[in-house]
């Protein structure tokens, strides 16, 4: 990559807190996605190693996977198998690449090496021929191969070989011609369907210590993966093109904000200089006119003036007639709230602005209300169902109305207050009691999550999903209830990001990573909107023995 590419890459390194670049153009085993397609293709190239005889030929175009798929092969190899792998361009040194291979100390020819071996070992040894870019094997060397393949030993000799289509299809007519006792076998690359891609960035990005939602929307996603036509490798390019490409505008955006704050802090200094010219024109002036005659005149002191004696009215007789007698003052009268009756909420009287919010009673002439005698108790079967029994002294009221209990007049002592008393006691005759018990509540069934030690307990080939990723406890909780999502499949841990506590909330174990897939079609729509991704068991083990 370009200076300008390993810049691009650094800006977002650190804006990810990423360990290490997930779309370098380099070959890292940490980095192997084992897609669905993938998986099949390497357990069939297995299993035709060990069972069958033919010449495997995996082909595909540059940046389809191909040496990915050959360093994962060579990594779970049968400990029975002898390999020999080698550059197709290096056939020169086959037959010390053999002789390694076979572990013998004489690198002879490659038809006695194998006799050799052959005759010294029993049965269930096989020798795994593998070579890289086919393409570049030329006319002798692949004549060598075939002369190999011809020895009465090659039944336990097993060639495969990675290349582009071309070369892979005239290499297998080639050796089709030759009439060998060997088969032929083809094997393709599978490409990434757009799911696939969306899974294979977070799982490279989470491999370089990323945790979080993904930073690539679903649009991009799919444009990424039509452009790359599903090959890895040029997904990689992509994907470090637009994470670089969105750092630049981000560093841009900042540049603009800290040019136009820049700017703003000029116009204030021009602002302020304009104003000092302001107030300097303005003293000026002020000092042009104080030194003109009418600023003489304005100067000058004031001359005093002769003070004139008021003119008083005439005094007034002493005797007032009776008519003009001022009346004597009135205290005036707050109004009087009109009684609540103890009927239907709708027939109350609304509270108004201009009645007032308290009930106590006027201290002046009693009104015909409180002349009267107290009311007789309503017996429990006639009552409204709101009511309930108040004092003789007070106003009757509703339970449902929304004005506070009046206090007692202020010229009597108040009563004592007495304890609220269900309204079946109050009943005169006998009769059904209201019931008045509220119903009990109902059992909490919400479950906790399981926690990191759950997680810890399950096997490390299992997989589950990841929903969320949050700096806050809380939000775990809420998420859950939220989608109604079933507790005792939800799980979530304590990690580490940016330095802070980060809670990963994560959903199901599953056997395989097949099987995580499948189980996301079955949650709530809008969880599946945000994308869940499978993760092996084994990467939220070292996340949370990280973390501890």
């Amino acid at each position: 990559m370009t200076a300008g590419g390993n810049n691009g890459a650094a800006d977002y390194l650190a804006a990810f807190a990423l360990n290490c670049e997930p779309f370098a153009d380099k070959l890292d085993s940490r980095f192997f996605y084992g897609g669905t397609a993938l998986m099949q293709r390497l357990d069939l190239l297995t299993h035709l190693t060990q069972f069958g005889d033919a010449v495997i030929f995996v082909s595909g175009p540059s940046g389809s996977g191909k040496t990915t798929l050959l360093s994962r092969f060579v990594a779970q190899a049968n400990s029975q198998w002898r390999l020999c792998l080698m550059e197709a361009g290096e056939f020169g040194n086959f037959p010390a690449r053999l002789a390694d291979a076979l572990h013998s100390n004489d690198i002879a020819d490659e038809a006695e090496l194998l006799a050799h071996w052959a005759a010294s070992t029993d049965n269930s040894q096989l020798l795994v021929i593998i070579i890289d870019n086919s393409e570049q094997l030329d006319e002798p060397a692949f004549q060598r191969l075939c002369k190999l393949l011809a020895q009465p030993a090659a039944e336990r000799v097993r060639v495969i070989m990675f290349g582009l289509p071309d070369a892979q299809q005239r290499h297998r007519q080639a050796i089709e011609q030759q009439q060998l006792s060997c088969t032929t076998r083809q094997l393709d690359m599978p490409r990434l369907s757009e799911e696939e891609t969306a899974s294979y960035l977070m799982y490279r990005l989470a491999v370089a210590g990323y945790s979080g939602e993904s930073p690539f929307s679903a649009t991009e996603v799919a444009a990424m993966c039509k452009a790359a036509d599903g090959r890895p490798a040029q997904i990689n390019r992509l994907a470090h093109d637009a994470l670089t490409e969105r750092q630049a505008r981000a560093g841009s955006k900042r540049m603009r904000t800290h040019g136009g704050a820049r700017k703003g802090s000029g116009l204030f200094w021009a602002l302020a200089a304009v104003g000092v010219l302001a107030l300097a024109g303005w003293l000026g002036w002020q000092k042009q006119v104080s030194d003109s005659p009418a600023g003489d005149v304005a100067n000058r002191e004031p001359v005093p003036m002769e003070e004139l004696p008021l003119a008083l009215p005439e005094p007034r007789p002493l005797t007032t007639p009776a008519a003009e007698t001022p009346p004597e003052r009135i205290e005036p009268v707050p109004p009087v709230t009109p009684p609540l009756v103890a009927g239907p909420p709708e027939e109350q009287p609304a509270v108004t602005p201009e009645m007032p919010t308290s009930l106590a009673p006027v201290a002046a002439e009693p009104s015909v209300a409180d002349t009267q005698p107290a009311q007789q108790e309503t017996p429990a079967t006639t009552a409204a169902p709101d009511a309930s029994p108040e004092p003789a002294e007070t106003l009757p009221a509703t339970a449902d109305s929304a004005v506070s209990e009046p206090p007692a007049p202020a010229s009597a002592p108040a009563p004592a207050p007495e304890q609220p008393v269900p309204l079946a006691t109050v009943s005169n005759e006998p009769g059904p009691a209201a019931d008045t018990t509220a119903p009990a509540p109902e059992p909490a069934t919400d479950a906790l999550p399981h926690r990191s030690a759950w997680l810890l307990d399950q096997p490390e080939t299992a997989y589950t999903l990841q929903l969320l990723g949050s700096r806050h406890v809380e939000s775990i909780a809420d998420y859950i209830r939220q989608h109604r999502l079933d507790p005792q499949q939800a799980a979530f841990y304590r990690g580490l990001y940016k330095g802070s506590e980060w809670y990963v909330l994560l959903y199901g174990s599953y056997p395989s990573r097949q099987a995580a897939l499948d189980a996301r079609a079955g949650l709530p729509a809008r969880v599946r909107k945000a994308k869940p991704w499978p993760r092996s068991m084994k990467s939220v083990h070292a996340a949370i023995r990280e973390a501890q």
